[in-house]
């Protein structure tokens, strides 16, 4: 629930939490949105203090929370891992869950739960592959199985197994030998 009463309170937590910013509300592009700016230690001059205004750190957000979250980790405080943004970044971004666990500091299965919690379904490499196009590419294109298994999306282990549902013979493994110019190929 936002009002003014609602706002001010957080506010007021916000500037408990990190006394050295000062905090405002500031509408940008129409938008309803906080503002964190630190303090400086020592007075100084106004010429001076309005020439460095500019270089003073900033943070804005659409919430206070949000704002909280950037400026604690900013300051090294541990920030607590919300499953909504697990699940934006998943979902919206397209990011793995390797790359969210990379990106949030936590091991996959963690990830894994906040997505489970939030209901998103774990997209699976390969779920809705077209094991045909997958056979053409490696016998019609003359694709090695890593390039099909780059190409599709899956492993290489999987190009291999579709190969032999489809009854497509495997080539040799290596490189082609080398045709002579002016050869048929014929003897």
């Amino acid at each position: 629930m936002h009002g003014p009463d609602a706002d001010d309170n957080e506010l007021a937590a916000l500037r408990d939490a990190f006394p050295g910013y000062r905090f405002r509300r500031r509408f940008v592009r129409g938008t309803l949105c906080y503002q964190a700016e630190s303090r400086t230690a020592e007075p100084r001059p106004s010429a001076l203090r309005d020439a460095m205004a500019s270089d003073a750190p900033l943070a804005a957000a659409r919430s206070p929370a949000v704002l909280a979250a950037m400026l604690a980790a900013a300051a090294g405080r541990p920030v607590r891992l919300r499953a909504a943004a697990v699940a934006a970044a998943y979902r919206d971004r397209q990011l793995t869950v390797k790359q969210c666990a990379a990106m949030f500091g936590v091991s996959r299965t963690t990830i894994m739960k906040f997505l489970a919690a939030e209901g998103v379904a774990v997209r699976r490499p390969g779920r809705d592959l077209d094991e045909r196009a997958v056979a053409a590419a490696y016998r019609d294109d003359r694709l090695s199985l890593h390039e099909c298994a780059v190409r599709f999306g899956i492993s290489e282990r999987r190009v291999a197994a579709v190969l032999d549902r489809q009854g497509v013979p495997r080539r040799p493994v290596g490189r082609p030998p080398c045709r002579q110019p002016g050869s048929t190929g014929t003897m």
